[in-house]
């Protein structure tokens, strides 16, 4: 049965990745959204904190940079 789940949550959170990162650039609250979505699916917070940070809180960074940039400049 675990063979079962993993499958299903690896294929959940592929899914979700296909959906929202693509509009990460335009739309930085989806890579929050994003992390949420991962911690459901998964159901192990301390895991999903752990992979949100490493993975999605330098794009969050990066993008909120970006756009601080983009207003500077104007």
């Amino acid at each position: 049965m675990t063979k079962t789940r993993r499958t299903t949550t690896g294929k959940l959170n592929k899914l979700v990745d296909d959906l929202l990162h693509p509009y990460f650039t335009d739309y930085p609250a989806l890579i929050i959204a994003d992390s949420l979505l991962h911690a459901i699916i998964e159901q192990d917070p301390k895991t999903s904190m752990s992979k949100s940070i490493k993975y999605n809180l330098p794009k969050l960074i990066e993008n909120l940079t970006r756009n601080k940039k983009a207003h500077a400049s104007r």
